[in-house]
């Protein structure tokens, strides 16, 4: 009878001591999401926010204004940056391995030393400004939806169409 009630007590002891904490990994706050409190933060205002040298592995920041922040040096392996404004950031040398940028605005973004290798780029908003130097895009799918990227390929050729891509009014996600 004794091994029955420890058994029940395991069983639930998960759901009392875990449940809570995984409540906190998703937040509309943007402060609750800066303190580290938070895994995800959707929809949030984090213009000019200072996220350089986190981890934020398979965070969601869907649809989030990042405009002007700083992820520099970061860890964002797998997160979703769906829709998500990130025009003129700083996302030197992060790695962004397997991340989702499907429709982001990352017009004027510094990209330099970035790993952004396995990742989703179809519909990405770039512009002259974007800084992909020493970018390593092995295996992403590139803005047309349809290219994947090898070593050796010339960004140049890869078709745009920027009227397409000035009318994604969808994402709300425009300077």
């Amino acid at each position: 009878m004794k091994y029955k009630y420890w058994g029940i007590l395991a069983l639930f002891a998960p759901v009392v001591f875990v449940a809570p904490t995984v409540a906190q990994f998703n937040t509309t706050d943007p402060a609750v999401f800066l303190s580290g409190q938070a895994r995800s933060c959707q929809g949030c205002n984090l213009q000019g926010a200072d996220l350089s040298n986190q981890s934020r592995v398979n965070s969601q920041l869907r649809q989030a204004n990042l405009s002007n922040a700083n992820l520099s040096g970061g860890n964002f392996r797998g997160a979703f940056f769906t829709c998500a404004n990130l025009s003129n950031t700083n996302l030197k040398n992060t790695n962004f391995s397997f991340a989702n940028f499907v429709d982001a605005n990352l017009s004027g973004a510094d990209l330099s030393g970035a790993d952004l290798s396995k990742t989703d780029l179809s519909g990405v908003i770039i512009d002259a400004q974007t800084n992909l130097d020493g970018v390593n895009l092995t295996g992403a799918k590139l803005w047309d939806a349809k290219t994947i990227f090898r070593p050796g390929m010339d960004l140049s050729t890869i078709p745009r169409d920027y009227t397409i891509e000035s009318q994604r009014v969808k994402c709300n996600n425009r300077r």
